[in-house]
């Protein structure tokens, strides 16, 4: 019999992200599986660093997805700037999402790569209409 231990996150405080952000993250292209490790990461992450620790078994475990899923999560996330590795089982978020959060204050910050609406195919472009419906203010 295997058990998983998953990591608790370091503080229980709610991570506020901001509506320019949650329309930045609309904007970024990435798979489900992308948005759940990002979604996994910002649950996990110190906020006084912007970091988050996990092992990608522990990933896999906690998403219940397979291997190549979590690879390819994490590989978007890279691609685009919004996530990467320090070390092993260590991922800086973008102090972007994080609030200005990063673990060194020495450290190459990548561009976030986000589409352009115009460019999205129909599919895209609904769900990204509805991304922004969400954002919408309300009252």
């Amino acid at each position: 019999m295997s058990s998983s231990y998953v990591p608790s996150p370091p503080s229980e405080a709610p991570v506020a992200i901001p509506r320019e952000v949650l329309r930045l993250l609309a904007l970024v292209d990435v798979t489900t599986a992308g948005r759940r490790v990002l979604d996994e990461l910002l649950y996990l992450s110190d906020p006084e660093t912007g970091t988050a620790e996990i092992s990608q078994n522990e990933m896999c475990a906690e998403l219940g997805a397979s291997k190549p899923t979590v690879n390819r999560g994490f590989k978007e996330l890279r691609e685009c700037g919004l996530v990467w590795s320090l070390e092993d089982g260590l991922y800086q978020i973008h102090p972007l999402v994080t609030g200005g959060k990063v673990s060194s204050a020495v450290m190459a910050v990548p561009e976030i790569k986000a589409a352009e609406p115009e460019r999205f195919t129909e599919q895209r472009r609904a769900r990204y209409a509805a991304q922004m419906a969400n954002l919408a203010p309300t009252g």
